[in-house]
């Protein structure tokens, strides 16, 4: 009678350890844990890249004070290493105003001659080492901070004389991002105002019956508005 109690504790026993096995078995193994690649991060700059170009369209005037204020337009480009230093070219112009002139304390003051000016030289971003890779809205409206100093030919003309001359070209420039930016490409508002020292110019032309003088003084500026591209 002793050995079924036993035989029962026994038959317990190796249920027990059977199922503890069972449970065991059951329990999924895990593979090799599973990562997700991480995305590379593409940085987003002009085709030229390290190197900024822009191409610009403006339009504006030639302010003199009382004697007027011609019209002025023009296009040109620049190319400056990482938006920080490099080169520029222009071509502007400005429309004559040989007859129609403002009369100053009863005397009749002389007109301008049509301008086409030729600038080139250097030009610079001098805030784009420190803001050029950075994406606010207020960091690229810094890095369009521009100056250009160099050389301006000055073609002037009426419809009876002509006279070419060189002078000294300063400008200074603000380019409010519409899109992108310097770096990355895109299209700003350009703000721009010129300084053209030169010898100044006298030029005569006659409508069959007068003869009137233009006179360009040596020092003249134009102010800007226009559009700038970054391919």
């Amino acid at each position: 009678m002793r050995r079924l109690p036993l035989l029962l504790i026994g038959s317990a026993l190796f249920a027990a350890s059977v199922a503890g096995g069972g449970v065991a078995r059951a329990q999924p193994q895990l593979g090799p844990e599973l990562t997700v690649p991480e995305q590379e991060v593409v940085e987003q700059h002009g085709v030229a890249w390290p190197l900024m170009l822009d191409v610009h369209a403006l339009l504006g005037v030639e302010p003199h004070g009382e004697r007027g204020a011609p019209i002025a337009f023009g296009a040109g480009a620049e190319l400056l290493w990482r938006a920080r230093i490099g080169g520029f070219a222009e071509l502007l112009s400005s429309e004559g105003t040989a007859l129609i002139t403002p009369t100053i304390g009863g005397v009749k003051t002389q007109g301008f001659a049509d301008r086409i000016s030729i600038p080139f030289g250097l030009a610079a971003r001098p805030l784009a080492r420190w803001f050029a890779d950075r994406h606010d809205w207020w960091a690229r409206l810094v890095t369009g901070i521009g100056v250009q100093v160099g050389i301006t030919v000055e073609h002037l003309r009426t419809s009876d004389e002509s006279n070419t001359t060189a002078g000294l070209h300063a400008a200074l420039s603000l380019d409010v991002p519409i899109y992108g930016g310097p770096k990355q490409g895109g299209v700003t508002l350009r703000l721009a105002g010129r300084l053209m020292v030169t010898p100044s110019t006298s030029l005569d032309f006659s409508d069959m019956i007068h003869t009137f003088t233009v006179f360009e003084p040596a020092t003249a500026g134009q102010l800007f508005v226009g559009l700038a591209y970054y391919p």
